[in-house]
């Protein structure tokens, strides 16, 4: 009973004391939630090789397999373009941002000209195609592997003919009369030797060989062919025991006493014209510098992003072998390039250029960074003119513009182009 009388009382008193403490100490809730910390909040799971898959819970990407990595949803401390790093990520990712001026910069000013990589190729004028030249079987090939170098003269394969077989005797057949009915009868059997003479000519004789047949007195056979032309063997589509026909693709040879240097030339790039002086280095062969011209600049552009720029170079020491790597340099073509009004210099490495259009990382007072897309003018000196939406004094990302394209894509899904 006494017990009981004492939570009474005490039941009655914090009856009493509820109304004052709770407006004193409690402040009213707010109905409306903080929209920064439900951003915070918001998180979803991603899969770091298709940022495409956006998952509630955890668990395996659908596509690879790979387990799904948490993403915080930045919508409330970022725009639909801009993305936030901690100071790890920034210095992880080795992110490094440089102010633009409105001058050019010392190495664009001094016109160093245009750099430029590429690789030897072979030159297709020099290009020699082997065909049989009537139908019959391969019976030996005397070159087998491409790569190796052949001599003029040299024998390529050996080819078994009944066409061929039955023009040698007609040839044997018709010099024989000649020699021993010549002037009987009135008969004049040279136009009848000559046109024998002429058609196994047609189908590859050589003078050699028409002597070797007239002292054999009976058909070569197989008949080896000869090469017309020194060069490396390309392609070598047959193999022994392969029947073929007239025209049949047998050798491919190049000869290498010259080679072309193909380098691939921007769009954004400065203007590059036929018979401009050029310098070609190799980096696999240091000291040596060749000078040459340009050749020829594709006019087509292949993926609306580059274009073919062409040098011929002599190789009488066959030292420039197709698929070495080249570099080659354009002269400047004056002691400063012109700068469009009101353009911007940054170097081509903070430039990101996509299908959708080129854009570059800005980093903003607030410490976040913001992707642009950007009009793009000459370039010169590793140096490429902005002409559009930087001012001067706005710090660019030159260093780490790929990974901190590659974080926004992984936490936003999408690249930032595709979404303006």
């Amino acid at each position: 009973m006494k017990y009981t009388l004492l939570l009474l009382l005490f039941f009655v008193a914090c009856r009493q004391a509820t109304p004052e403490a709770d407006s004193a100490t409690v402040p009213e809730a707010d109905p409306t939630p903080n929209p920064a910390l439900a951003a915070t909040a918001e998180q979803y799971y991603t899969c770091s090789m298709h940022p495409q898959i956006h998952e509630d819970e955890p668990g395996d990407c659908p596509i690879c397999g790979m387990d799904l990595i948490k993403v915080q949803h930045q919508s409330a401390t970022t725009t639909a373009h801009t993305i936030r790093l901690s100071a790890q990520q920034v210095r992880l990712g080795g992110i490094k941002v440089r102010k633009v001026g409105e001058q050019p910069t010392a190495t664009a000013a001094t016109g160093t000209g245009l750099t430029l990589t590429g690789r030897v190729v072979p030159n297709p004028e020099n290009l020699t195609q082997v065909s049989a030249r009537v139908p019959g079987r391969i019976e030996r090939l005397y070159v087998r592997n491409p790569g190796e170098t052949v001599r003029a003269g040299a024998p390529l394969f050996a080819l078994y003919s009944e066409e061929l077989q039955k023009a040698q005797l007609d040839f044997l057949l018709a010099s024989a009369q000649q020699r021993e009915l010549s002037g009987a009868d009135n008969i004049d059997y040279a136009p009848l030797v000559a046109a024998a003479r002429n058609r196994l000519q047609l189908w590859g004789f050589t003078a050699a060989q028409l002597r070797q047949l007239l002292r054999a007195g009976k058909p070569l056979n197989p008949v080896p062919y000869f090469s017309s032309t020194s060069g490396v063997v390309q392609e070598v589509a047959l193999r022994e025991g392969d029947y073929v026909q007239e025209g049949t693709p047998v050798f491919s040879l190049v000869d290498l006493s010259t080679v072309w240097v193909e380098a691939q030339l921007y769009a954004t790039d400065a203007a590059v014209r036929a018979g401009q002086p050029v310098t070609v280095t190799f980096p696999s062969l240091p000291g040596r510098e060749v000078a040459g011209r340009i050749s020829f600049v594709n006019p087509e552009l292949a993926d609306s992003k580059v274009t073919l720029v062409r040098v011929a170079l002599p190789n009488p020491q066959r030292a420039y072998t197709p698929g070495l790597q080249a570099v080659v340099r354009m002269a400047p073509t004056s002691p400063q390039a012109p700068t469009a009004a009101g353009a911007l210099r940054v170097p081509m490495a903070a430039v990101l250029q996509e299908q959708a259009g080129s854009s570059l990382w800005v980093r903003l007072p607030n410490g976040s960074y913001e992707n642009r897309e950007v009009e793009l003018g000459k370039q010169a000196g590793g140096q490429v003119e902005i002409l559009s939406h930087l001012t001067a004094g706005e710090e660019v990302v030159v260093d780490g513009a790929y990974l901190l394209h590659s974080e926004y894509i992984l936490q936003k899904g999408a690249s930032p182009l595709a979404r303006q």
